[in-house]
C-alpha cells in the first residue's frame, strides 16, 4: 500500500501532468450515430444473423418495432417474447438502445392505429412493465406510438388532452436511466405546465428533419411565440430558443436531411463550421448515420475550416467527434488539506466540447501507484457528476482522498452499465479510458 507520510516530512508535492486534447473518436455511450434496426411483432422474432448488421462504431442502436398486427388487442405471449428476445439481443451486445414501438411504418397512421385511445395506454403499460427490465441499456424511448411512422404527426390522437393522456403513464413512470422523446417542442409544453417544462429532466425531443427545412419540415411554426398559445408550435427562432434551453437538461437528436434551396438556413448548410453552431445550439446528441444520404456525402465531402485542431477534418469525422459529449481534462490541483495532513484534496477541471451534456450517472474511480508498485484504488463517484459539465463549458470538481503518494489516474464510466467513458485527452494523458492526473511526490 502507498506510504502513509511522516508527520515530520518536509513537503508535500504534485506534479501534474500536461493535458492536450486530442482529435481522436472514442466508442463512449449514450451518443453518436445509430443506424435502424426494424422488427414487427405477431409472430416469433428470430434475431438469426442479425449480429451482421451491426455497426462495430456506434455505441447507439435504434429499434423501429411495429406492433400493427396488436390495434384491436393487447400484446400477447408472442409479443412480449419478442420485445424481450430484441432488447436482450442489443443489451447482450452492449449497445445502449433507442426505442420507438409504432403502428405504421409506410405512411397510413389513420388506417393501422386503434380506434380507441385506451388500447393505447394499454400498450404503452405493457411496453413499459418489458422495457423496465432494460433500464440500464434503454437511453431514449421516442413517441407515444401514434403517427404516421410513429413521428406523432398525422394522427388523430394529437390533440392536447389526448396527448396528455397518452403520455402520462410514461412521464410517470420512465426511470432516470431513461428518456422520453416526442416530435415537437409543442408537445413537451402540452405535458408539462409553463415553468416546469424547461426544468424537467425526463422528456427530451427527436426531430427527423433537421435542416430539412427553416421549420424542420413542421417541427417548427410560423408565428411568434408572443402571437399564439403555448400548445402551438412556434416560429422557428423562438422554437430554437425554447430547444436549446430544454436539451440543456434532456437529449434531443433524430435525422438530419439535405436541403439545397437558399433558404434562411442555407448558411448553417453551407459549411461544417455553420452546422456545428446550429447543432451545437439545439444540443444534439444522437443523429442516422444512413438517412438520409445526400446530407452524409454533403457533410464528408465538407472540411471544418476553423481554427484548432479540427481543422481540415472532415465534416462527417468533424460530427462524429462532437455530438453529445466529449469531455476533456484541463487541469488538476492536489494539495494537502487538514493540519494532521490525512486527506488530500483534489481540483479537478473538466471541459466539454462537445454539442450537449452527458445524459447519465457516472462512476468514477482513482488509483494511485506508488514507487514500490504498489496500489491503492479509490470509489470517489460521489464527488463527480459529469452532468455538471456544460456543454462548451468548464466545471472544477473538488474531490477529497486520503493521503496518498505516487502516480495518480482517474476512470469514469456509465454506472448502470459499467461501460468506460473516454476522455478526449491524448495518449499521453491515458492508459486505456484511465487519465494520468499526475504524482504526489514527499520531499
Amino acid at each position: 500500500m502507498n506510504r502513509k507520510p511522516s508527520r515530520k516530512c518536509k513537503k508535500i508535492l504534485f506534479n501534474p501532468a500536461s493535458f492536450v486534447e486530442s482529435t481522436e473518436d472514442f466508442n463512449n455511450p449514450d451518443r453518436g450515430w445509430y443506424q435502424i434496426h426494424t422488427f414487427k411483432l405477431g409472430e416469433p422474432v428470430s434475431m438469426t444473423d442479425r449480429e451482421y448488421t451491426l455497426n462495430n462504431t456506434d455505441s447507439l442502436a435504434f429499434l423501429m418495432i411495429d406492433i400493427g398486427a396488436y390495434k384491436d388487442k393487447l400484446l400477447d405471449d408472442i409479443a412480449i417474447e419478442g420485445l424481450n428476445t430484441i432488447f436482450s439481443f442489443f443489451r447482450n451486445y452492449r449497445l445502449d438502445m433507442i426505442v420507438r414501438v409504432v403502428y405504421d411504418t409506410v405512411g397510413d397512421c389513420l388506417r393501422t392505429e386503434p380506434d380507441d385511445e385506451e388500447i393505447i395506454i394499454r400498450h404503452i403499460d405493457q411496453l413499459v412493465d418489458v422495457m423496465e427490465q432494460y433500464k440500464d441499456r434503454i437511453f431514449v424511448y421516442q413517441g407515444l406510438l401514434i403517427g404516421n411512422w410513429g413521428e406523432m404527426h398525422s394522427s388523430k390522437f394529437l390533440s392536447p388532452a389526448r396527448l396528455q393522456r397518452l403520455s402520462a403513464g410514461l412521464v410517470e413512470r420512465i426511470n432516470d436511466t431513461a428518456y422520453l422523446a416526442v416530435r415537437r417542442p409543442a408537445y413537451v409544453r402540452i405535458m408539462f405546465p409553463e415553468g416546469q417544462d424547461l426544468i424537467q429532466n425526463k422528456v427530451g425531443i427527436f426531430d427527423d428533419a433537421i435542416l430539412a427545412s427553416p421549420t424542420h419540415l413542421g417541427t417548427f411554426g410560423e408565428k411568434p411565440a408572443k402571437e399564439v398559445r403555448r400548445e402551438n408550435s412556434w416560429l422557428p427562432k423562438d422554437e430554437l430558443n425554447y430547444v436549446s434551453a430544454l436539451c440543456d437538461r434532456v437529449p434531443y437528436g433524430g435525422e438530419a436531411l439535405w436541403n439545397d434551396e437558399k433558404d434562411s438556413i442555407h448558411e448553417a448548410r453551407s459549411s461544417v463550421k455553420g452546422m456545428a453552431g446550429y447543432f451545437a445550439n439545439l444540443h444534439v446528441t444522437y443523429l442516422n448515420r444512413v438517412h438520409d444520404v445526400k446530407f452524409i456525402e454533403n457533410l464528408t465531402n465538407m472540411r471544418y475550416k476553423g481554427h484548432g485542431i479540427y481543422h481540415g477534418m472532415n465534416g462527417f469525422d468533424y460530427m462524429s467527434r462532437h455530438l453529445g459529449y466529449r469531455l476533456v481534462l484541463r487541469d488538476v490541483r492536489c494539495r494537502v488539506v487538514n493540519s494532521d495532513r490525512e486527506q488530500l484534496r483534489w481540483d479537478i477541471t473538466v471541459e466539454n466540447v462537445g454539442f450537449a451534456r452527458a445524459f447519465f450517472e457516472a462512476g468514477c474511480v482513482m488509483d494511485t501507484f506508488d514507487e514500490y508498485g504498489s496500489s491503492v484504488r479509490f470509489e470517489v463517484s460521489e464527488w463527480f457528476d459529469l452532468k455538471q459539465v456544460p456543454a462548451g463549458g468548464k466545471h472544477t470538481f473538488v474531490c477529497m482522498t486520503p493521503f496518498v503518494t505516487g502516480a495518480a489516474y482517474l476512470r469514469f464510466y456509465k454506472a448502470s452499465t459499467g461501460q468506460a467513458v473516454y476522455f478526449a485527452n491524448k495518449r499521453c494523458n491515458r492508459v486505456g479510458s484511465e487519465l494520468y492526473l499526475g504524482n504526489v511526490i514527499i520531499k
